[in-house]
C-alpha cells in the first residue's frame, strides 16, 4: 500500500521484508519526548511533522525543504507499533539519501543527528518515506533542519 501526499512528498507504508540498511553513519540518541530535542537551536521554519498513529500525515500537501545555511538534520521518530520500520530521507534531484534508519517497535524516542557530515546536506526539497515490514507503521516522525549543529 502506497500513500502519496504530492509529487515531492510521500509516505509509502509497504508491506513485507523491511530492509535495514543504513546509508550513513550519524548520532543516535535516546529522548524523553519530542518537545526536548529542538529548543536549544535555531531552527528553520519548515518542520515537518507526522503523527502515524492513525496512519495519516499531518500535512500531506507540504513538501518538507531545506533552507540554505541550515545543512543540521535532526530526525526523532518514535514507534509505537508492533513492527519495526524504517524512515528515508531523500533529496529530490541530487538523490543523496541523508537518512536511512530503522526504527524499533519499543515505545521510544531515538534521535538520529546529521550535522552535515557523511553525507553533506544539500538545501532543496525532499521526499520522506517509511517503509513498514509486516505491519503498518504507528508512532511519530519529526525532522528539522538548523543553523547549528545538534
Amino acid at each position: 500500500m502506497q500513500i502519496i501526499g504530492s509529487s515531492v512528498l510521500s509516505i509509502s507504508l509497504i508491506t513485507g521484508v523491511a530492509g535495514a540498511a543504513s546509508a550513513n553513519v550519524n548520532t543516535v540518541s535516546e529522548v524523553g519526548t519530542e518537545d526536548n530535542i529542538f529548543t536549544p537551536y535555531a531552527v528553520q521554519k519548515n518542520t515537518l511533522n507526522w503523527d502515524l498513529t492513525k496512519n495519516t500525515t499531518a500535512d500531506p500537501s507540504k513538501p518538507w525543504t531545506i533552507d540554505i545555511g541550515y545543512p543540521h538534520i535532526n530526525l526523532y521518530a518514535k514507534n509505537t507499533g508492533s513492527k519495526s520500520f524504517r524512515v528515508e530521507v531523500k533529496h529530490n534531484t541530487k538523490g543523496t539519501i541523508i537518512f536511512n534508519k530503522t526504527v524499533a517497535a519499543d515505545g521510544k524516542g531515538v534521535n538520529f543527528i546529521n550535522n552535515d557530515a557523511n553525507p553533506l546536506v544539500p538545501s532543496g526539497t525532499y521526499t520522506v518515506t517509511i517503509y513498514g515490514g509486516t505491519a503498518v507503521p504507528k508512532g511519530t516522525v519529526v525532522l528539522k533542519a538548523s543553523d547549528t549543529p545538534w
